[in-house]
Order: C-alpha cells, then sequence, then structure tokens
C-alpha cells in the first residue's frame, strides 16, 4: 500500500472573497524552493465509469485533457457528471504515457468532498489504494448568481434536450483535491471512487491529472500577452439595477449600444458619442419595426448595417436579422438576412456579418452542435443570400455555449464569449486564430484575462483596430455597464 499525504485543498464557493489572489501569491512565493518544471499528465482516455448523461454536453468524456472550469469552478457543461448524484460512482482513467507519479489532482466543479478512495496502476494494471488526509490551504471567489435576461446564456440543468436532472439549491463549491505520494510510482491509470451522498446536490468532475513533482498542479489559463497589464474602465453605466447593456458597435465616433429593461420589458436602441460622453436613444432608424435594437455589423462598402432583435430567437427558422440602408441621413429598413436552411434550436442567437459583406459567424445551436450554443459561419451566395452553415470546430466550440462572435479586419483574429473554458466567471470573453481556409482549424482559445473577465458575464466584444480599444458588455457588483480597455492589436493576432 502507497501511503500518501495529501498538501493542499482548494475550496471556491459562493461567498464575497477575492478570486485566485491568495492561491497565486501562494504559488509564487512557493516558487523559488521548487525544482525543475514538473512533467504532468491529464487523463487521455477514459476504460470504466459507473454512469454519465449519455450525450456530448457532461458527458464521461469531458473529463479528458486539461480543466475547463478552473479556476472558476461551479456548473458548466464541460465537465462529467453522473445519472444519480446521491450514490457511489467511480471513474478509471488512463495516460498517454506510463510516468513517475509524485502528485494525483482531482477536480471537483460542484458540492466537492466526496472523494472516498483514489488507486494507481503501472502498465501492467496492478492498482495500489492511495489515502487522504487533511485539508490544507483555501479560498473562496463569489460567484454571483443572476437573473439576467439580455444575456440569456446561464446553462440551465432543467433544459430537457440535454437531459441533465435539476439540482437542489446548494452551494457550487469547486474543490482541486491533491494526493502526494510518499515515493514515487510508475503510473500509467487511475481509479477514483466517490460517495456522492455525502454532500448534496450535483457533482461534477472536471480532470484528473498526475504530475512527477510535489509542486501542486494548477490549471494556469491561456492568456493573451500582457493581460495583467490591461486597465478597464466603464463608460456607460446602466440607469438602474433592472437596465442591462449590450452590443457596443462602434461607427465613426459614434458607439451604439442596446438597452433593455427587465421590470418593463423596452428594449432601446442608444448611441453614445465617444467626444461628449452623452448618451441618446439612436433616431436614425426610419419606418423600422420596435425591436431592432442590436447593430451586429457594418457593411461599409454598401452603407448598410446589419440589426437583430430579440423576440424572435425561440427555435427559429428564420434568423430574425435584417439589412438597413443609409439614405438621407436615417438607415431604413432593407432585405432580410437569408440563410439556406437556417435552423437554430435554441433559445437565442447571436451573428456578425464582416465589414464587406461576405460572411456570417452566428453563435447558435444546430443538429451538429458541440454542446449548448456553437460558432457557425456562412458565406454570401452570388443571389445575395448566404449558404448553408458550417460549424467552425471543436477548437472554438465547447459543450457549453460560445456566443457574440467579432472577427477582425485580417479575416482570422475572433472574438468571442464562452463559458465552455477555463476562466473567471459565467461567460469570459477569449480570443482565436483561424490556421486555414476549411474555417474549422483555429488556435487554442487564449483568455483576455482578469482586467477584462469577471467573475459574471462579459459579453459582445467590439474591437476598434484604428483606436486598439475593446468594447464589450459587463456585468458586475450588482449593475451592468459598457467598459472599453486598450489592447496592442499585436497582442490579439500574435502578430508584430
Amino acid at each position: 500500500m502507497v501511503i500518501c499525504r495529501q498538501f493542499l485543498s482548494i475550496l471556491v464557493d459562493n461567498q464575497r472573497i477575492k478570486p485566485i489572489i491568495h492561491v497565486k501569491l501562494f504559488f509564487l512565493l512557493l516558487l523559488p524552493f521548487l525544482g525543475e518544471a514538473q512533467q504532468v499528465q491529464w487523463a487521455h482516455k477514459v476504460l470504466k465509469y459507473s454512469s454519465d448523461l449519455g450525450g456530448k454536453v457532461n458527458g464521461v468524456k469531458q473529463i479528458l485533457g486539461r480543466p475547463s472550469s478552473f479556476p472558476q469552478g461551479g456548473a458548466t457543461a464541460t465537465a462529467w457528471a453522473v445519472k444519480d448524484a446521491s450514490k457511489d460512482a467511480f471513474i478509471e482513467v488512463e495516460y498517454e504515457k506510463e510516468q513517475e507519479v509524485r502528485q494525483i489532482a482531482v477536480f471537483e466543479n460542484l458540492n466537492a468532498g466526496c472523494i472516498t478512495k483514489v488507486m494507481v496502476a503501472d502498465a501492467t494494471g496492478n492498482y495500489k489504494s492511495i489515502h487522504r488526509r487533511t485539508e490544507g490551504f483555501k479560498f473562496k471567489i463569489e460567484r454571483p448568481r443572476i437573473s439576467v435576461v439580455l444575456f440569456k446564456i446561464k446553462f440551465n440543468f432543467d433544459k430537457k434536450k440535454r437531459k441533465v436532472s435539476q439540482a437542489p439549491d446548494v452551494s457550487h463549491n469547486a474543490d482541486v483535491a491533491y494526493f502526494f505520494l510518499e515515493s514515487p510510482e510508475k503510473v500509467k491509470k487511475v481509479k477514483v471512487h466517490f460517495d456522492f451522498s455525502i454532500k448534496p446536490g450535483q457533482k461534477q468532475i472536471d480532470a484528473i491529472g498526475i504530475s512527477d513533482s510535489e509542486e501542486p498542479i494548477y490549471p494556469d489559463l491561456n492568456l493573451i500577452p500582457n493581460a495583467e497589464n490591461l486597465v478597464a474602465e466603464p463608460i456607460i453605466y446602466a440607469k438602474s439595477e433592472n437596465e442591462l447593456l449590450g452590443y457596443p458597435f462602434k461607427i465613426e465616433n459614434k458607439l451604439h449600444y442596446y438597452g433593455y429593461d427587465a421590470e418593463t420589458k423596452n428594449k432601446v436602441p442608444y448611441v453614445f458619442e465617444l467626444e461628449t460622453r452623452q448618451s441618446n436613444k439612436f433616431d436614425k432608424l426610419t419606418d423600422a419595426p420596435s425591436d431592432y435594437a442590436t447593430i451586429q455589423g457594418h457593411v461599409k462598402s454598401e452603407n448598410k448595417i446589419l440589426m437583430g432583435y430579440l423576440d424572435h430567437y425561440t427555435r427559429a427558422q428564420k434568423t430574425g436579422y435584417r439589412f438597413f440602408d443609409y439614405k438621407q441621413g436615417s438607415y431604413k429598413p432593407g432585405e432580410l438576412l437569408n440563410v439556406l436552411a437556417f435552423s437554430n434550436y435554441s433559445e437565442y442567437t447571436d451573428c456578425y456579418i464582416t465589414n464587406d459583406g461576405t460572411r456570417v459567424i452566428f453563435g447558435i445551436e444546430s443538429d451538429i452542435t458541440l454542446g449548448g450554443n456553437d460558432l457557425y459561419t456562412s458565406t454570401k451566395k452570388d443571389d445575395g443570400s448566404f449558404g448553408l452553415l458550417q460549424n467552425m470546430g471543436k477548437q472554438i466550440n465547447s459543450a457549453g455555449d460560445e456566443l457574440s462572435p467579432f472577427l477582425l479586419s485580417d479575416g482570422k483574429t475572433l472574438l468571442f464569449a464562452s463559458d465552455g473554458f477555463s476562466g473567471y466567471g459565467d461567460f469570459d470573453i477569449y480570443v482565436s486564430t483561424r490556421l486555414d481556409d476549411t474555417w474549422k482549424n483555429w488556435s487554442v482559445p487564449k483568455n483576455l484575462g482578469s482586467k477584462v473577465n469577471s467573475t459574471s458575464y462579459d459579453l459582445n466584444p467590439f474591437y476598434d483596430e484604428g483606436s486598439e480599444t475593446l468594447y464589450y458588455s459587463t456585468y458586475r457588483d450588482g449593475k451592468s455597464s459598457i467598459n472599453k480597455v486598450k489592447i496592442p492589436v499585436k497582442d490579439l493576432t500574435g502578430i508584430n
């Protein structure tokens, strides 16, 4: 039997204490005493398991690879969940290569503390048990749970399509449980047993890592360069706690955005004068249906904008977007945005059209979705309509939701929002680079960092390349706002 000592247990819940800082500071202080870089592997293959939910969302394969929900923790579609979260469960995983191991780390997303036994085996399958000891360091983060009608993107446990049972309303604490071996062991397989009756509520397991070092495995985020040096500032505040702001879009020296009053259900398009910092209702729409309120693109060569509204989304067979032509000082309704065989199973959608008007990108849920809302693209045909939608691939589409696409003028650099990758809150903003002309291969998404992303919702990125300024919508401290932050374009594109 291998003797084990638990070095550290990190707990995360909904309490109002600053995130991450304490743990990162601890690790920074520890670094001078550590040896060479550790060799870390993440589970590569699932061998056996007690049960899962039988689909892409919270399926057993979500446990493979790096953590996708840390350090934020909490409910996600990108972690393994069992059918009955009140009984015993187990999972057995294999790693790509056998290696010497001093540490096993189990990333528990929801209602952690149910691990009863951890076992390790070499390539021959000879298992040995490891015993867990007392908890060590702890830290807590704030995970505000809000009803945001504008953003409409929370992953719901009771969605029938996703076959997830509703969990009791309990603390969503997350835990990285570390197990340290007294002496190195050759490890190829790991088996973890749980007694989920120990804690109430739903349970989710994100990842299982192994390392040859006693330096605790911590899932550092994949950040853009200089992310922690950014300075974001709010420039437009909601008028009340009921008002939600979103979809900033700059045309000339004016920032268009959308306001929604969750109490009165009023939807109002606004324009913000960047020089005078004054907001007024957008009154340049002529003969337009009142529900059109969000600008989703500006086709400069044709002097037209693409607008959408919010009441059309429910399982739509039509896109719900319309072009508006600029004529005689105002925008007048033009043709609808038509996409061949368009279908959206989600209640919500997002859309962006490129500056030349030749390509659209949607955030919708279709028959070939990888989870919730995925990013899809379509190109313009000779008749002015757009062809069949193409899923943009598993590198940027997770089992969670991807929304708010924005493509830079290089046609390669994509900003978007997601709750399916490691980040700081419910939805973070990421950037990825297109690698070829198939539009299916993208670089690993990079998080824009904690100065941009909060512990709540950050969405609707618009990047002004001329001033190298990102505008986006956020919800923090109980209020909605439009923020701006200077980000050099080279830090997004990776090209100096």
